[in-house]
């Protein structure tokens, strides 16, 4: 991925505003309109991706109440600033389960953004390296083969190519999909790197097509060891590869019933079906940690680290061969704490 065009989904994410729809319920109707906040999208952008167990910040004055939506009594308001825990990471209408202060309730996810606290290589990652690394010890982790050590092993450092390659401070799945890593897709063209949607495909003449939360790249892998690791990693449910591709959908946001989820799960078009395979968390680390391994670890290739890695966040990760070897370690000690 180039600097041009991860500062282009940077400014992106920055311009990225929140959508307005229901309007204040008539007990709120004697407060100023920017008082307080419940009109969000009916999915949060802010917390999508997030677990049970997070803490989160209000960012904006907001209610807690009984129920998911506005209809619901207030429990109390919220003010800016105040943080709270994620009682359950499943939201409804758009509203989550949470703790605040010891009292539950729930909230608008559009409101509350989570608090980071862990560091790697001696940085504090951003809000979203952490959503998504904790993501990755809850989801990614018990679905890999091997034993722990190995499962940790290659978890670790499939998450730190994907740090350092930007992809997990994409931001939320609005306005943009593209720029959901669960969903990411970028094209590598004659004239540089390219965004392009989650239904496209990308048709390079074999070069570099990196998809998914774990920035694997979509050509130097056959199609039959792609849909090969996803039986295998979903052996236990039985699943046939539409039950995979269906699951994987609906985890980067696609609803069932929606054009996007329809498209993927039926799409006759091998390349696009492949990437969505590897865009499945487990499918997608699975297939990437050799590559990554070799290149890396193994051969040490200018691509993943070394001085010309000045961009953030690559040059806090990947400055050179000590701070790779680092980064994983701290990455790996962190999926360890966190995983069950």
């Amino acid at each position: 991925m180039s600097v041009t065009t991860r500062r282009a989904l940077a400014s992106s994410f920055l311009l990225f505003s929140l959508a307005c729809g229901e309007g204040l319920p008539p007990d709120d109707a004697a407060l100023p309109p920017d008082a307080v906040g419940e009109t969000g999208t009916t999915e949060s952008p802010l917390l999508f991706g997030i677990l049970a167990g997070a803490r989160i910040r209000a960012v904006e004055n907001v209610y807690l109440r009984t129920g998911p939506s506005t209809s619901y009594a207030s429990l109390r308001l919220v003010s800016i600033g105040e943080q709270a825990t994620v009682v359950s990471e499943t939201p409804s209408n758009g509203f989550y389960r949470v703790n605040v202060g010891g009292q539950v309730g729930w909230s608008h996810g559009d409101y509350w953004d989570q608090v980071p606290s862990l560091y790697v290589n001696g940085y504090a990652l951003s809000k979203d390296q952490e959503k998504w690394l904790r993501w990755v010890a809850a989801k990614t982790v018990p679905r890999l083969t091997g034993t722990r050590a190995q499962r940790l092993d290659k978890a670790a450092l499939v998450s730190w190519w994907a740090m350092k390659e930007g992809i997990w401070d994409l931001g939320p799945n609005r306005p943009n999909p593209s720029s959901n890593p669960q969903s990411f897709s970028i094209c590598n063209t004659s004239t540089g790197d390219r965004v392009i949607w989650p239904l496209e495909s990308c048709n390079n003449n074999g070069g570099p097509w990196q998809v998914g939360l774990s920035g694997v790249q979509v050509h130097y892998h056959s199609q039959a060891s792609v849909e090969n690791m996803a039986r295998q990693l979903y052996a236990r449910e039985g699943w046939s590869i539409a039950q995979v591709l269906d699951h994987t959908a609906r985890t980067a946001g696609f609803a069932a019933g929606s054009v996007e989820h329809s498209t993927i799960v039926n799409t006759t078009n091998l390349a696009l079906r492949k990437s969505w395979l590897l865009r499945n968390h487990g499918v997608g680390f699975a297939i990437q940690y050799p590559q990554v391994h070799h290149q890396c670890v193994v051969q040490g290739l200018s691509w993943c680290y070394g001085g010309s890695h000045t961009w953030n966040p690559a040059y806090k990760f990947a400055s050179s061969r000590a701070a790779m070897t680092t980064s994983v370690a701290h990455i790996r000690q962190h999926l360890s704490n966190l995983a069950p």
